[in-house]
Parts: C-alpha cells; sequence; structure tokens
C-alpha cells in the first residue's frame, strides 16, 4: 500500500481560496475504495472525510478540499492591548493545519482502514485574492501567470514589511489620533523600529530606535504620538511636529517607511475607521470633514380603548386630566447611521478604500473604544485623478449597538 501526494496548496495559500489536495493510492482498484482525508488543527482532530476515487485521463485520484473546515477555525485578532507601539502579536492571521491522508477498502471480506499514509503540513492565511488574480493581460494582451502586476499583490511579497497596500507615503493624521498598521514578520531574527521626526522640508531633525520582540507573524503597531514617546522614553512627537517617519529593520534590511503628516481639523467631529483590509492586516481611516448622524426608530404598538374603568365610572380622562391612551408604544428601538466624509484622497487611496467597504470587520473608534459597525454603502465607483481631479470618500455605516426607549 502507498499513499502519493500529487498536489497541495500553494506556500501562503488563502484560507478562503480552495486548497486542493490530490493524491493517489497503489490500491485504488481494491473493492469498496475511499481515500480517508483527516484535518488537524492545533494537534486536535477536527474533521474526517472519505472520498471515492474521482476519475481521470491519467488515473483515479482523491480529491479533496479541507477550505471549509480550515477557516472556521479563523478568529478576530483585533486586540490591541498597552502603551508602547507594539500591541499585538501572534499567528491568528493564519490557521496551522496537517493533512492526514490514509485509505479504506474491503479485503477477505473485511473492511480494512489504514490511516495517516502520507501527511502535509499546511497553513493558510486570512486574505483573499485581488480581481483577476489567476490570469492577467498585458499591453499587448497575452495571457501571463502572475505577471509583474500579480506579484505586486501576493501575500508573500509583503513579507518582513507593512501588511497594507495604501499609500504608504502619503498619511495624514491629527496629534492625538490612534493609528493602527500591521507587520507581517516572516523572516527570523533581531528587529527593531525606527521613528524619525521631520520638518516640512522632509530633513531628519530627531530620531528613536529600538529593539522589538515579535511572537508571531501577525504584529499590530499602534503609531499614535503617545505610544511613540512611550517607545522612545521621551516627547519625540508634539502638537508642533510636522511629520514623522516609521520603519522596521532587520539588519540592514529596512520595510517601507509609513510616512505622517500632522494636521490639525478643529472644526468638525471626526472618526477613525479601524478595518481588516484584504491582506489580512488592520488599517486605520479618518474621516474628518462634514459627519453626518441619522437615526431610525421601529416602533412596536398596541390598541385599546381609550374608555377605562376609574372607580365605578367610565371615563377617557384620568384624575390629573391626562386623556387615556389608545395606541401604546411598548417597544421603541433605535437604529443609528453616520454618513462619513474623508479629506481629500489621492487614487491610490481611493483604491485601497475599495477594502474598507468590502471588509468584514470594521470597527469605530469613540474615545478609545471600538464599536462594530456594518457598511451600508454595497457599490464602489472607482475614480481617476486625470478625469475626476480631486475627491472625497464618502461612507455610510450603521452602528452595531441598537438602543430602546423605556419599555412599557
Amino acid at each position: 500500500m502507498a499513499i502519493t501526494i500529487q498536489s497541495s496548496p500553494a506556500p501562503y495559500s488563502s484560507m478562503h481560496d480552495s486548497l486542493w489536495y490530490v493524491s493517489s493510492s497503489t490500491n485504488v482498484n481494491l473493492t469498496s475504495f475511499k481515500f480517508v482525508y483527516d484535518v488537524y488543527v492545533s494537534g486536535s482532530q477536527v474533521s474526517r472525510t472519505k472520498i471515492f476515487p474521482a476519475p481521470s485521463a491519467e488515473g483515479s485520484y482523491g480529491v479533496f478540499n479541507p477550505s471549509p473546515m480550515i477557516r472556521s477555525y479563523a478568529t478576530n485578532y483585533f486586540e490591541p492591548s498597552g502603551s508602547s507601539i507594539l500591541v499585538a502579536s501572534n499567528d491568528k492571521i493564519k490557521v496551522d493545519a496537517t493533512i492526514q491522508i490514509g485509505e479504506e477498502y474491503i479485503s477477505g471480506g473485511n473492511l480494512l482502514t489504514n490511516l495517516n499514509l502520507a501527511s502535509s503540513a499546511l497553513s493558510a492565511y486570512n486574505y483573499y485574492q485581488p480581481l483577476f488574480a489567476d490570469i492577467l493581460l498585458s499591453n499587448a494582451e497575452t495571457p501571463l501567470v502572475l505577471s509583474d502586476y500579480y506579484d505586486n499583490l501576493l501575500i508573500q511579497n509583503f513579507t518582513n514589511d507593512w501588511l497594507t497596500e495604501r499609500d504608504v507615503n502619503n498619511i495624514i493624521i491629527e496629534y492625538g489620533d490612534i493609528f493602527y498598521a500591521t507587520f507581517f514578520k516572516v523572516t527570523a531574527g533581531s528587529y527593531s523600529a525606527k521613528i524619525d521626526v521631520v520638518n516640512e522640508a522632509g530633513s531628519v531633525i530627531d530620531t528613536a530606535s529600538g529593539s522589538i520582540t515579535f511572537s508571531g507573524q501577525m504584529n499590530l503597531f499602534n503609531l499614535s504620538a503617545a505610544n511613540i514617546n512611550t517607545f522612545a522614553g521621551r516627547t519625540l512627537i508634539n502638537a508642533n511636529t510636522w511629520g514623522y517617519n516609521v520603519s522596521i529593520k532587520l539588519g540592514a534590511a529596512e520595510s517601507r517607511k509609513l510616512k505622517f503628516t500632522q494636521k490639525c481639523y478643529p472644526k468638525y467631529k471626526q472618526f477613525n475607521l479601524n478595518f481588516l483590509n484584504r491582506l489580512g492586516g488592520w488599517d486605520t481611516m479618518k474621516f474628518a470633514l462634514v459627519n453626518k448622524r441619522s437615526s431610525e426608530y421601529t416602533r412596536s404598538n398596541y390598541k385599546r380603548s381609550d374608555w377605562q374603568l376609574i372607580g365605578n365610572t367610565m371615563s377617557n380622562v384620568d384624575n390629573y386630566n391626562k386623556y387615556n391612551e389608545s395606541t401604546i408604544s411598548y417597544s421603541i428601538q433605535h437604529k443609528d447611521m453616520y454618513h462619513l466624509v474623508s479629506d481629500w484622497v489621492s487614487q491610490q487611496d481611493y483604491e485601497w478604500l475599495a477594502q474598507l467597504v468590502a471588509s468584514s470587520i470594521v470597527y469605530i473608534e469613540v474615545q478609545g473604544a471600538y464599536f462594530p459597525v456594518v457598511i451600508s454603502s454595497n457599490n464602489y465607483q472607482y475614480k481617476l485623478e486625470v478625469s475626476d481631479k480631486l475627491f472625497n470618500f464618502e461612507i455610510d455605516i450603521e452602528i452595531s449597538k441598537y438602543l430602546n426607549s423605556q419599555y412599557r
């Protein structure tokens, strides 16, 4: 007996894609033959699937897709904690699993089951592919697999770098804002963080650096002024600072720099949305212009006669000269929405913000607390700077927290 894994998922596969395993066996022609696929997550068996061979021109293979089982173990890893810049470090961006393959058949009138004749380790990541990821066209309309454009969108292109597709060279932040970014650490080694304070001309006028200890591949940073100052051990950034750049270093290698410019928005009530982006990292987007709140109310009523027995008399008014109610609202639920408007954004950021509209987890920050929201906008029209010039980003959200008036 021999099981051979003919093909398996590539490194850095997405748990939201099909994760195909194709196996063969020298016993495939035996009576009632089945492939037995066992899925283990964190050392525990989570499923067993028995599959009849799928015939093909080359032979009969066991074809199995563990993706539904794998992604059921994905968790919400927005867990910021602490006063320094690194506020979470773990491996929750992926699910590590082992696929064990065996076989079952009837021999001599007996049902025989042989398990774990071959196995494969699998790490499936919490991201999704971009449009046209399978085959993209060049300018000459020649089909290309893994074109240069696609290479730049693969999650492995972001190893040891910031896990975002925003414009990292132009990040507007207000002094006092919380700002989240995710660093995707893959290579082992001694890492350090570097913060350069810059003036309006872009010249570095102060700097701070220090070691960073990662305990996983998903590393959430809070790059607010307060957290950077805690990391630096002094007031590196204040309200008058023009801007600052943040990067992560591993020896001589350095990540992309996140380049922040501080700006004051004194006129309007502002909100930050923190969301899970396409790559599985967390991003922050500020909405600093005219943000308008609206509310909807769902009323549950019942009716009764306004004539009531008071003492020994029927009356439609009580002793306090209040007329009796004929319709009583016994439950009123509040649903609150916001229409949010950003400052001017670039074409690159406008494309990136489609990931906010498509995000499955979004939080609105209110005085350091994070409330879940549902994106109400279901359509997205991309814009081009050559035709649309300057533009804002607008979005409609619903707060996933519902109030009720006094019950009756």
